[in-house]
């Protein structure tokens, strides 16, 4: 029903964003990917792929920064026993396209460290997701659609992993950003300066 909502960034959370648009407030769920992305964007203008959830007496609004990310969140939210929850949680815990090569490569094992899956809910994920991810995918790499590039090259799944720790211990989205951009930079500046006998 909504595509997109194009709006200023007034308040962030680890999992969720208000974007205004014409004074009105919209809340909409986030995964911490896009939250990650979003962490500097506080009063400025962005653009939310979206995706209404309507249950009952429930509505819920999801955004997404990439088309990609949405696409996966439905095909997730396809497979029975996987909510809302667990399909933000997996686009928290990977990349779009760590996830889909997981999915692609049926790695049960994986996919287990996303909360809230167990074993019978990871083979049933590989089970109806492997072909259309491995559409999703090619589609992907044919379009040329990057991954978002993370600080100084760390891999998306290491950035992602450490944004998410701080976030549980109760940072915010934006500083735990902060943090983690900061401590690979320390990082980074001891490797460089270290003598070849403490590398």
């Amino acid at each position: 029903m909504y595509h997109h909502l194009r709006g200023k960034l007034v308040e962030l959370s680890s999992l969720n964003a208000v974007v205004e648009t014409s004074g009105v407030g919209w809340d909409v769920h986030v995964p911490l990917s896009t939250s990650s992305q979003l962490g500097e964007g506080l009063g400025q203008e962005v653009v939310l792929y979206t995706h209404l959830l309507v249950r009952e007496d429930v509505l819920k609004l999801f955004g997404f920064l990439t088309k990609e990310e949405r696409t996966l969140f439905r095909l997730l939210l396809s497979v029975s026993g996987t909510g809302p929850a667990i399909a933000l949680q997996a686009l928290s815990a990977f990349t779009v396209g760590e996830l889909i090569s997981e999915l692609s490569s049926g790695d049960v094992n994986s996919l287990k460290r996303i909360k809230g899956v167990g074993k019978k809910l990871a083979e049933r994920l590989v089970l109806e997701l492997r072909d259309k991810t491995g559409v999703l995918l090619a589609g992907l790499e044919s379009s040329g659609v990057s991954e978002p590039r993370h600080p100084e090259g760390t891999s998306g799944r290491v950035h992602e992993l450490a944004l998410s720790a701080l976030v549980e211990l109760g940072y915010t989205a934006r500083d735990a950003r902060s943090r983690v951009e900061s401590a690979w930079k320390l990082l980074r500046e001891g490797m460089e300066t270290a003598s070849p006998e403490e590398a």
